[in-house]
């Protein structure tokens, strides 16, 4: 017992020294840089470069683009938790070049949102939106607004 307060006695010496030889912390006094000899500049405009055309602005070029495809993947998930009230998932294929591919997510309202997209490098994101089930909405004096429940976390 008393080689082990020894011990700690003398870790706690070291850890004081140590803090104390930090050479990382600022200065007490702060620092003393010298003032700057030249005026900041309180509102600096961009010069165009001499030479320079103006750029374009317009759909790129078919001519410039070297298209590599990418890493063909096909994956899934699916998440139904009862008592936090969520309900989603994702599918995805993709061959390298298309993405294709859907999630659902469970609204508040009781219905499924479901999103249905096609990606690719020429055509960017297209998504087709749509839902199935009614909208229920709860009835009666006093539900809805913030009493109406909701999600649960």
């Amino acid at each position: 017992m008393k080689i082990l307060c020894v011990v700690v006695c003398i870790i706690l010496m070291l850890v004081d020294s140590l803090a104390q030889n930090n050479q990382y912390l600022p200065p007490d006094k702060g620092y003393a840089y010298d003032k700057p000899n030249q005026q900041f500049p309180s509102s600096p405009q961009p010069q165009p470069s001499p030479g320079r055309p103006a750029p374009s602005y317009g759909p790129p070029s078919q001519d410039n683009h070297h298209h590599e495809p990418g890493m063909p993947f096909d994956f899934q998930y699916k998440v139904n938790d009862i008592e936090t009230q969520n309900d989603y998932s994702h599918k995805a294929v993709s061959d390298g070049d298309v993405t294709r591919g859907e999630y659902r997510v469970q609204l508040p309202d009781g219905r499924t949102q479901v999103v249905r997209y096609t990606a690719d490098w020429k055509n960017g994101y297209n998504a087709e939106v749509s839902y199935e089930g009614e909208a229920k909405y709860p009835e009666g004096l006093g539900q809805g607004g913030a009493n109406a429940g909701g999600y649960k976390y």
